[in-house]
């Protein structure tokens, strides 16, 4: 291996490779020096003596070098060359050499970012699904056209209220129904999703989707008593039945949350900022972290920016600001709408400081606190955080807990340990209506009576005295 980076030789000094190897060997433990130093010697040596190989190299100079091996090696093992080159950047160049070379070896391998489409326009396309007569009264409704602004509803509103008209269009059609609701159909429509296994709050979420759509694209201020009857009685077998995909088994604690999200980020720490799936860890850790100390919602963890809508303040204060468009509100109340909190925390202080200084930069050159590991530039979708915690908690805690299930954890624990903590989990959680966050209260004094009977059994069974017989 030593006449293979003899290639480089001529350019760089023998003490700057002995250096080098050291320095590689102490950073880095687990790393194949002897290929790391050969492809620095090829890198050296195409970039001639013109500049020094500890000269810091420019981003086009880069994209140069990966074009020249992609030309002659092919894609695949001018990534690998270029990988390991970046492996040695930390400490050849400094973290900022490496980010930039990680970052041009993505735009390389998954192409540079492309146009995607707006929300706006698929959006459209699955209105123009539905019978032409329904497409204006729905068109009207897409939150950025012209119009009223009160009877706007979100794109993921809307959506969901296109794709119930499709699926009603369909059953109607096979089964012999107009699609004027009425009662009897709802009734029967109802009984064949129950008879599929959807639950009965589920269902009467589905027919009112229906319901509101159909007033809003064919008949305005349409209304049927009937129909009405059947969902409210469906809301309130769901109540009764509950949530089944909330189960106690999920209720592990947002304590326990926080510090899985901790661990995580304390063995992305012990490997050191060493490439792209270190730091993608980093992240996952910091989402659980967040996700436990500020229980929003996934769309709204979405919108975190560091320095936009994520603030480090004097540590270990972190300001949290975000607009309307990220809450969970009706769309003409976005605009003028905002979640603003000051939260003391020096753990997150701490974690969300290290990820902007060193591992953040590996994904590129944005402020998304969870940038996209596939996407130059991009970040994670609401829909995968939701994901992303599900995994993580299934995998460290054995089941899996969403983002929304993590804000129960909280709303329970707050609840449960903190003094009139039924009152103020509402607060914490930003929940407009209090009821909603009741019933995790209501399930805290549950937990709370169960725990102090065991502390009771307990203390009676490890009691001891000595009888007289």
């Amino acid at each position: 291996m030593k006449h293979a980076i003899r290639t480089g030789a001529a350019l760089v000094s023998e003490a700057v490779w002995q250096d080098l190897r050291a320095s590689l060997t102490a950073d880095r433990p687990d790393l194949d020096c002897g290929r790391v130093l050969h492809e620095l010697g090829a890198f050296a040596n195409w970039r001639g003596a013109q500049l020094p190989l500890t000269a810091p190299p420019s981003q086009q100079e880069v994209e140069r070098y990966l074009a020249a091996c992609s030309a002659e090696h092919g894609s695949h093992l001018a990534a690998l060359k270029l990988h390991r080159i970046q492996s040695a950047a930390c400490v050849l160049w400094g973290m900022p050499y490496a980010s930039m070379i990680a970052i041009v070896r993505r735009q390389r391998q998954r192409g540079s970012e492309t146009k995607t489409q707006s929300n706006e326009e698929p959006l459209r396309a699955l209105i123009a699904r539905l019978p032409e007569g329904w497409r204006a009264g729905l068109g009207e409704r897409i939150s950025c056209g012209p119009g009223n602004r009160k009877q706007k509803w979100s794109n993921a509103h809307l959506r969901a209220i296109a794709y119930a008209l499709l699926r009603w269009i369909d059953w109607c059609d096979n089964s012999g129904f107009v699609v004027t609701p009425s009662g009897v159909a709802f009734f029967a429509y109802a009984r064949d999703l129950s008879e599929d296994g959807v639950s009965s709050r589920s269902v009467g979420d589905y027919l009112g989707r229906i319901l509101s759509g159909y007033a809003s694209a064919c008949d305005p201020g349409f209304r049927n008593m009937a129909c009405d009857h059947v969902i409210a009685k469906l809301n309130a077998q769901g109540k009764a039945e509950g949530r089944p995909t909330k189960t106690g088994e999920q209720l592990v604690g947002a304590s326990a949350i926080f510090d899985l999200g901790e661990k995580i980020i304390d063995g992305a720490r012990a490997l050191g900022p060493r490439d792209l799936f270190v730091a993608r860890d980093y992240r996952n850790g910091l989402l659980l972290l967040a996700a436990a100390a500020v229980p929003q919602r996934a769309r709204a963890l979405s919108h975190f920016e560091i320095g936009q809508t994520i603030r480090l303040l004097e540590r270990p204060y972190v300001q949290v600001s975000l607009p309307g468009t990220a809450l969970k509100l009706r769309e003409h109340e976005k605009h003028k709408a905002r979640y603003d909190r000051v939260l003391g925390n020096p753990v997150l202080w701490d974690a969300i400081d290290e990820y902007k200084r060193v591992f953040r930069p590996l994904f590129d050159n944005g402020s998304a606190l969870f940038p996209s590991l596939l996407e130059v530039g991009g970040k994670v979708s609401a829909q995968r955080l939701g994901c992303l915690a599900g995994n993580l908690t299934q995998k460290h805690l054995g089941i899996r807990v969403s983002i929304h299930r993590i804000r129960d954890n909280v709303a329970t624990e707050a609840s449960e340990e903190l003094s009139g903590g039924g009152y103020i989990a509402p607060v914490l959680l930003d929940n407009r209506d209090p009821a909603t966050t009741m019933a995790s209260y209501d399930h805290a004094e549950g937990l709370r009576a169960a725990r102090d009977h065991a502390e009771f059994v307990a203390s009676r069974r490890s009691f001891s005295a000595n009888l007289r017989l």
